[in-house]
């Protein structure tokens, strides 16, 4: 088995709301409530019995003084009752404490659920019971803020769940209140997290203040390749392959097995320029740091669903991306004259690609930037504008998109093309000359000879077992990969060192999850 899971299928009927009046707080409240149980011992009417404890799961102005559940452990009791002291304190239900500021009293809040999980469902059942009946709005709205984030945050327990289920199902279903929007928030948080595990680092003030002052969505500018820029907006529990629709469904690609081979980056930008590809499943805001140094960007990942180039910013985006890895060295080409016939046909749709150029020759600065780097040194400039220069003479130029289009069929023929190419330095199987390359596509992971460009050795993906990254060796050494493959009968390892490992290592987990996703 690949030691990568698939995403969860859809919620199962833990999360479906149940009919009828069934599963309502109260019902939760008489049968799990601490007062409830003391209630049933008491000869009250039935309807007096009935009010008390509907008046359990309402707003009340005065602390409790012993949890709302049942809990043996004594240190769970104090933690609970201090926690509605707080939870009051944010609502604006009792005067804060000294240092005591809103972004605190939710920080400890949350910060309590990180910390025991068994408090979950008192916590929920807490801030239920705070914004139900509540005569003040303001309070009510504080309070359904602060059940937007535990929903994306923390799951209540099974138990739970049907009742927390329900009560959200009917404070959505009532337009006229004023918190039936966020009420469908917090069940869109509830079905995402139990499919995808929640978010997994609290927020940052600066998001708990932008929701303070009614801000539920940051923007965010995904760069996408070809310096085309999609502006968005997130919110706080917006997961990647919900944005990965939205910006696909833009460039014409609607189709969900389309989609999948999309990923968006998250590049950190400080010195070592660190590339992690985002699951589908992650949350962005996991990403997002407050010191503005991730970029998210687009890329595509596998070349499966044949392209289509009806839809202009479909077309630019493979484009940039395709134009991008061929002249960086992220499509092995070899060395020869076939090559050079091949990098003088590719400059002059380059050229052609560019608005109002069809009438006129590349200078040999703009060839020398249409030339693939690692091959600028091997081509005399000379030979390939003398080559450019016959092709230019010798055919009709072509509309800007229509040269796009011809540059990228050309590109799609060479062998290494749909690999995520990878310089590698040093590699523990010593029939391998290094440095090599490593290509890694839906399929396999290949090693190639760094000079001739033949396949040296290849793994197929379905024969990985398992892998993990290495520190490096030696202070200034490099990261690395183990990758276990092969059959039970006959199981192999093999290691390497390149400066990208982290990024590879991603890369092939977010492949393998989308190719398992579709089989």
């Amino acid at each position: 088995q690949n030691s990568v899971t698939s995403l969860a299928s859809e919620p199962s009927s833990i999360l479906s709301v149940p009919a009828g009046d069934q599963y309502t707080m109260m019902d939760f409240a008489a049968a799990y409530f601490r007062d409830a149980r003391s209630m049933q011992g008491l000869k009250t009417g039935k309807s007096a019995e009935k009010k008390s404890i509907a008046e359990l799961v309402q707003h009340t102005k005065v602390p409790i003084q012993e949890s709302l559940l049942c809990y043996s452990d004594s240190e769970l009791n104090e933690l609970a009752t201090k926690n509605f002291k707080t939870l009051m304190c944010f609502m604006g239900d009792q005067s804060k404490l000294r240092n005591q500021n809103e972004i605190k009293c939710i920080y400890e809040i949350l910060q309590l659920c990180k910390e025991k999980e068994s408090l979950h469902d008192e916590i929920y059942c807490q801030v239920i019971k705070q914004v139900t009946h509540n005569p003040n709005q303001e309070s009510v709205m504080r309070g359904w803020l602060l059940l937007n984030l535990l929903t994306g945050y923390f799951l209540p327990s099974n138990i739970l769940m049907p009742y927390a289920t329900k009560f959200l199902q009917l404070a959505s279903s009532d337009p006229s209140s004023t918190h039936h929007d966020i009420a469908k928030t917090c069940q869109s948080n509830l079905r995402k997290n139990f499919m995808y595990g929640g978010r997994r680092h609290l927020p940052f003030p600066v998001e708990i203040e932008a929701l303070l002052k009614g801000r539920a969505a940051r923007r965010l500018v995904i760069l996408m390749p070809g310096g085309v820029e999609y502006l968005t907006r997130v919110k706080t529990f917006t997961v990647a392959k919900e944005l990965l629709q939205e910006i696909c469904e833009q460039m014409g690609a609607g189709e969900q097995e389309e989609i999948s081979e999309f990923v968006l980056l998250a590049i950190r930008n400080n010195n070592n320029k660190m590339v992690k590809p985002i699951k589908s499943e992650e949350y962005l805001h996991d990403y997002l740091l407050e010191d503005k140094l991730v970029t998210v960007t687009l890329r595509r990942l596998i070349w499966k669903t044949p392209l289509h180039f009806e839809n202009k910013i479909f077309t630019d985006v493979h484009y940039g991306q395709m134009v991008w890895d061929y002249l960086n060295g992220k499509i092995l080409l070899s060395r020869g004259e076939e090559m050079e016939m091949q990098v003088g046909i590719l400059a002059m749709l380059q050229h052609w690609a560019k608005t109002e150029q069809q009438n006129s020759a590349p200078s040999r600065e703009e060839l020398e930037e249409y030339t693939p780097k690692t091959l600028r040194s091997s081509i005399s400039p000379q030979a390939l504008q003398n080559h450019v220069g016959m092709l230019l003479r010798t055919r009709q130029p072509l509309q800007p998109v229509d040269a796009k289009i011809q540059f990228m069929e050309h590109v799609m023929k060479f062998p290494f093309f749909g690999y995520n190419t990878y310089f590698v330095e040093k590699v523990s199987d010593k029939t391998i000359p290094v440095p090599c390359y490593f290509g890694v596509n839906k399929d396999e992971i290949i090693v190639v000879d760094g000079t001739t460009k033949t396949i040296s050795s290849v793994i197929p993906l379905k024969d990985l077992q398992k892998m993990r990254t290495l520190r490096p060796v030696s202070n200034g050494g490099l990261p690395g990969i183990e990758l276990n493959y092969g059959s039970a009968a006959s199981p192999k390892t093999m290691w390497l060192e390149l400066s990208q490992a982290k990024e590879m290592y991603h890369t092939i987990v977010v492949i393998l999850a989308k190719t398992e996703l579709h089989h």
